[in-house]
């Protein structure tokens, strides 16, 4: 049969095509796709999905599908604090903005989000969710440098993997996500693509990666390489991790991760704590400041954790972070200052 085509119906029929082409690579289209809010709920049938502006619009991009914009991502905005915040301001500072990732969402961190999402055509509200993450987030492989490698090898760090944020995606950092992709169901391709993002920003509930065998111990430089890639500093004094359980340090960069605090060690495996078999030496405890910029973590743990006997006349409380249980015991020693006292298991 012999159609003639008016200039509307032809209209509409490019427009039927061209959804229909961006179905097979997996994009949704959406009427609110250049003026949707991150300040809103956007539901996941009708939320944009974009592609970042270093990838192709018709292939398939390494380190996951195009379906991953179509994910929940986490909403951060002033007084946000954590692992997603740092992440977001490498990648804030890799597209040219003067932001320092400290993990604190402050009024400096909010102005450059507004200056992004202008420059990119969302509305400016200073809220990272899923539209601006999708905009910030960049392809990097095997050879890329920068902030937004940083951002990644925060992210892989906060998972327990054993790499450094220093913005070099060599060997070791390649590894690390390989890893991580085939523990998240992705093609393990070395590859940090769009949907491998979504996942080291957004994982919920997943269990940390299993230490190097069992209760697998790591050297000093070890522990020290994954807390600062997590954004924990040094800890105090002789403090020592010569031989901390692998499952440990994971568990506490998940502390710093749920609580958004900073996190002072002041205690681990040197000599002069109580032994046990859940003992600092065996690798299982590490003591935190409580004072000072302890009393972050101190509020979080007492307002957020399931209260418990105390041990002896110590209160504790007791939770569970990643798949790891934690005792966290406010411990006021006879010698030493108060602290807390914190088992991982």
């Amino acid at each position: 049969m012999n159609t003639t085509f008016t200039p509307r119906l032809r209209s509409v029929a490019v427009a039927a095509t061209s959804l229909i082409a961006l179905g097979g690579i997996g994009v949704a289209a959406s009427p609110d796709l250049a003026s949707a809010s991150d300040g809103r709920a956007v539901s996941q049938g009708a939320r944009a999905q974009h592609l970042p502006s270093t990838l192709s619009r018709t292939a398939m991009p390494a380190g996951g599908s195009i379906h991953a914009a179509a994910k929940t991502w986490p909403q951060l905005k002033s007084g946000s604090r954590g692992t997603d915040v740092r992440t977001a301001q490498h990648l804030l500072s890799a597209a040219g903005h003067n932001v320092t990732a400290d993990g604190a969402f402050g009024p400096r961190t909010a102005g450059a989000v507004k200056a992004f999402q202008k420059r990119h055509g969302l509305k400016a509200d200073g809220i990272v969710g899923p539209n601006t993450w999708h905009k910030l987030v960049r392809t990097i492989r095997q050879g890329s440098r920068g902030q937004a490698v940083k951002a990644a090898q925060v992210q892989l760090a906060a998972a327990g993997h054993n790499v450094t944020a220093d913005g070099a995606f060599g060997p070791r950092t390649a590894g690390a996500v390989k890893a991580f992709q085939k523990r998240h169901g992705l093609k393990a391709d070395g590859i940090v693509g769009p949907n491998t993002w979504h996942k080291l920003v957004a994982r919920t509930n997943v269990t940390a990666p299993n230490p190097p065998s069992g209760n697998g111990r790591l050297t000093n430089r070890q522990a020290l390489a994954q807390l600062a890639a997590a954004g924990i500093k040094h800890p105090s004094g002789r403090t020592s991790l010569e031989g901390v359980r692998a499952r440990t340090i994971q568990g506490v960069i998940a502390l710093k991760k749920a609580s958004g605090c900073t996190i002072t060690i002041t205690g681990g495996t040197e000599s002069g704590h109580s032994a046990g078999p859940r003992s600092h030496a065996k690798g299982y405890k590490l003591d935190l400041r409580t004072r000072d910029e302890g009393r972050c973590v101190t509020n979080w743990i007492k307002n957020t954790q399931r209260k418990g006997k105390p041990r002896g006349n110590d209160p504790r409380w007791h939770g569970s972070l990643n798949g790891i249980s934690l005792e966290y015991v406010y411990e006021t020693p006879k010698r030493g200052g108060i602290h807390w006292d914190v088992t991982f298991v």
